[in-house]
C-alpha cells in the first residue's frame, strides 16, 4: 500500500484480509488471512478487520491518529464480534469523525448490542453501522425490522442490497427501502414525525 496512489488522499491500509469466511463478503477469496501491513498516515482507515489485527499493531495505528490533523475516520468498518473494552480509550484518545460497524444479518445484533455499550457516549452521528439486505431468503419485512432495531441501539443504518457474484435484481420495494436507510436525512425526519 502506498498513500495516494490510486486511492484518494487521507486513505490508509495497515492490513488486508479477514479472519471471517463469510459466505457472503469476497474478501477472504481476494485477499486471504488477515496481514498487517507497514502503517502509513492517513485518517481514513479502510482495513477490512482491524479489530483483527494484534493488539501492538492496533495501538500502533492509534497512535499514527494522534498525529493527524483531520478525525478519523474508519469507513472499512471494524468487527463488533472483536470489539472489547480496551478499544475504547483508544477510541477516546483520538478525534472521530466516523467510527463504521456492520450488522449484515438477525445474529449480528446481539454483538452490535454489546458494541453499543462500550460506545455508549459517543454520539449517533459518530457512529454507522453498514447493514447488508436482502441475502438469501431475508424478507423485507425483516430486513426493514433489522434497520430499525440498528437505528434503536443509536447507529445510523447504511443499507446495501445484496448482489453477490451475479447481478441481482430487486423490485421497487426493495430499492426504495434501501435508498430510504441509506440516507440518514430521510429515516431521522420520519423519526422527528
Amino acid at each position: 500500500f502506498e498513500p495516494g496512489r490510486f486511492i484518494k488522499a487521507g486513505v490508509t491500509i495497515t492490513s488486508r484480509g479477514c479472519v471471517r469466511q463469510c459466505e457472503h463478503c469476497f474478501v477472504p477469496g481476494r485477499e486471504g488471512k488477515i496481514r498487517e501491513l507497514d502503517i502509513k498516515d492517513g485518517w481514513i482507515v479502510q482495513d477490512n478487520n482491524l479489530l483483527a489485527c494484534s493488539r501492538e499493531h492496533i495501538e500502533s495505528v492509534f497512535d499514527m491518529l494522534r498525529g493527524q490533523k483531520k478525525a478519523a475516520i474508519f469507513s472499512g468498518g471494524m468487527d463488533t464480534r472483536l470489539l472489547q473494552d480496551w478499544h475504547r480509550p483508544l477510541i477516546d484518545s483520538i478525534r472521530v469523525h466516523e467510527l463504521w460497524f456492520a450488522c449484515d444479518s438477525a445474529g449480528a445484533i446481539a454483538s452490535l448490542r454489546r458494541a453499543a455499550a462500550i460506545l455508549a457516549g459517543i454520539p449517533e452521528r459518530k457512529r454507522r453501522c453498514y447493514v447488508m439486505i436482502g441475502f438469501k431468503d431475508e424478507t423485507l419485512r425483516d430486513a426493514e425490522a433489522r434497520l430499525e432495531e440498528v437505528y434503536g441501539l443509536e447507529f445510523l443504518p447504511f443499507a446495501q442490497l445484496y448482489r453477490g457474484k451475479g447481478e441481482r435484481t430487486y423490485d421497487d420495494k426493495w430499492k426504495a427501502l434501501a435508498k430510504k436507510w441509506s440516507r440518514p436525512a430521510a429515516y431521522r425526519k420520519q423519526k422527528a414525525t
